[in-house]
């Protein structure tokens, strides 16, 4: 009995003390829908947090204000977490905006550092991420003054526009649907974006990251009707209204890095129009790193290293500067290029003697040997984006001369193109001029196309699965043209091919059934041309139909 009691009181007092203990939340689940955000009233994460709440984006303008009532606007700090899904493997872009310090973490690694204060930053890392669910970490503190914070996160998908389109002019609601665009550049025309938009009454937001060398630029865009545009979250541009087609500028000073830009626009009625260009205000010219060797095999440590506004040097048979002393020499230049607009590229090399050019680690032109001057090219495709040039040279004594041009198009000196007596320009699937998206297995060579050889592919019912090809305009006179597609037989079943033609700035679209044709040359129409290199037919797969097959064969510019 007295045992009993014992037990009795114990479990009475455990149940008391259980009672009067503070008790502890449990650790919150991750979200993988939301953000969860933990808001310290201190700038070091420290301690328990003043309040956890749930926030749909990361996409913070707080200014001199507070997150919060009753919470500090100077000196907090906010750790935000949360499972994401990545849907397709490849390059995630993510971009961080942040005034003061700002770090994040993917799978608990550590992949962004800005912690420290500043000004507003921009920063981007691209990871090559597998289809799986990550682990998504911000931190971010405020010091004093402006208080901001952006995270975005930017598919594989999307290696260059993310363009979302909506069936409004308010980009309300969900987009209809979400593609990747090459370029903004677009005169949608009387038939409008397409995947069941109207020509009226539409909105698109586009956003990516780009790469900008230090300096400042002018941001020029072009639209009917309404457009706005960002970079970094500030407004740089702010038309948004009924218009014609009208040019709106904007300048900002830039610093070497990542940005993003984001342009909205709508159109109200009439024929759409939205492109948008920039360019460096200071000119074209860049930095190319140079390292010369004091030998004519870039061996060892390089004698001296300094930035060259450009490659295009005659020395004769003087050195190139102090620490050569041999006249056999050798010298290595890397830089960073972005491209606006995606499209071909003219690579030129004249060197006396060896020379070699690579672009993302693909060589292009491979010339080393002794030689007299020589001049060298090569064409290469390259999408908008940053991309890695390297240029290497030796001299053997005597002459030393050196000269590279990166030129936008497909032709350029020392390659020019003579027109055939015809008149007729013709590009097939085997010319350099003729490019397509990347080739797997939804592209089958077909034996019975002009020249022998055509493509085909299954068509698409919406933008989910884009495949292209663009057959680059070679005329060298501008004028106007007849532009004409061989279809082949037996092959194409689509009744709705879009071809796409860009000329002398704008652009055109018709649509072919392809059934009607066998073995023929079809005309698409006649169109002025600029002569520029910028100027291409272009075919998508997306029809907006189920079931049938598209024929991708030449394409022929006849002068009128």
């Amino acid at each position: 009995m007295r045992f009993k009691r014992l037990a009795l009181l114990a479990g009475v007092a455990l149940l008391l003390l259980i009672t009067v203990l503070p008790t502890r939340a449990l650790p919150r689940a991750q979200s993988t829908t939301v953000w969860t955000g933990y808001y310290f009233a201190n700038p070091d994460l420290q301690g328990e947090p003043k309040f956890i709440r749930e926030d749909t984006a990361i996409d913070f303008a707080w200014g001199n204000t507070s997150p919060a009532p009753n919470f500090p606007a100077d000196n907090f700090s906010v750790r935000w977490t949360r499972w994401l899904y990545l849907d397709v493997p490849g390059e995630w872009t993510f971009i961080v905006i942040a005034d003061d310090g700002a770090r994040l973490f993917i799978d608990d690694q550590l992949v962004l550092d800005l912690w420290q204060d500043q000004m507003t930053t921009t920063r981007a890392v691209r990871l090559n991420l597998t289809p799986a669910f990550h682990h998504i970490r911000l931190e971010y503190y405020e010091r004093t003054g402006n208080a901001q914070v952006h995270l975005h996160i930017l598919s594989a998908q999307f290696p260059d526009w993310r363009g979302e389109y909506f069936n409004n002019p308010t980009l309300s609601g969900a987009p209809v649907f979400t593609r990747n665009d090459s370029a903004i550049n677009f005169n949608f025309g009387a038939a409008g974006p397409g995947g069941g938009i109207a020509a009226d009454k539409f909105s698109v937001r586009w956003m990516r990251s780009q790469y900008f060398r230090a300096g400042r630029y002018r941001f020029t865009a072009r639209t009917r009707d309404g457009v706005r545009l960002w970079v970094d979250n500030q407004l740089v541009i702010d038309r948004w209204r009924d218009q014609r087609a009208t040019t709106w500028t904007g300048d900002l000073t830039l610093t070497a890095g990542d940005h993003l830009i984001r342009m909205e626009y709508y159109n109200a009625t009439g024929s759409g129009v939205a492109s948008l260009t920039w360019s460096s205000l200071a000119g074209e010219t860049e930095t190319w790193r140079g390292e010369y060797f004091n030998n004519s095999s870039l061996t060892g440590s390089a004698a001296f290293t300094r930035d060259d506004a450009a490659l295009n040097f005659n020395w004769g048979t003087t050195l190139p500067g102090t620490g050569i002393t041999s006249p056999n020499w050798s010298a290595r230049w890397t830089t960073k290029r972005a491209v606006t607009l995606p499209g071909y590229y003219t690579v030129s090399a004249t060197a006396d003697d060896g020379v070699r050019v690579w672009v993302n680690d693909k060589l292009l032109i491979d010339e080393w040997h002794d030689q007299s001057p020589t001049t060298y090219a090569a064409m290469t495709y390259l999408p908008s984006g940053l991309h890695e040039w390297r240029v290497e040279y030796y001299n053997r004594g005597g002459i030393a001369t050196l000269a590279v041009q990166i030129t936008p198009g497909a032709v350029s000196s020392p390659m020019q193109l003579v027109a055939p007596a015809t008149g007729d320009w013709i590009v097939d699937t085997a010319s350099a001029l003729f490019v397509t998206s990347e080739r797997n297995e939804v592209w089958q060579s077909v034996p019975n196309g002009y020249g022998g050889t055509a493509f085909k592919l299954a068509s698409h019912r919406d933008a989910t699965d884009t495949h292209w090809a663009r057959w680059y305009a070679p005329v060298t006179r501008s004028g106007e043209y007849d532009v004409s597609v061989y279809i082949p037989a037996r092959i194409g079943t689509t009744r709705r091919a879009r071809y796409l033609i860009a000329h002398a700035g704008t652009y055109a679209c018709r649509t072919l059934d392809q059934t009607l044709y066998a073995d023929q040359w079809v005309s698409l129409g006649v169109y002025h041309f600029n002569a520029t290199p910028d100027e291409f037919v272009m075919l998508s797969n997306v029809t907006y139909e189920t079931a049938t097959t598209l024929v991708v064969d030449a394409v022929r510019f006849s002068a009128r």
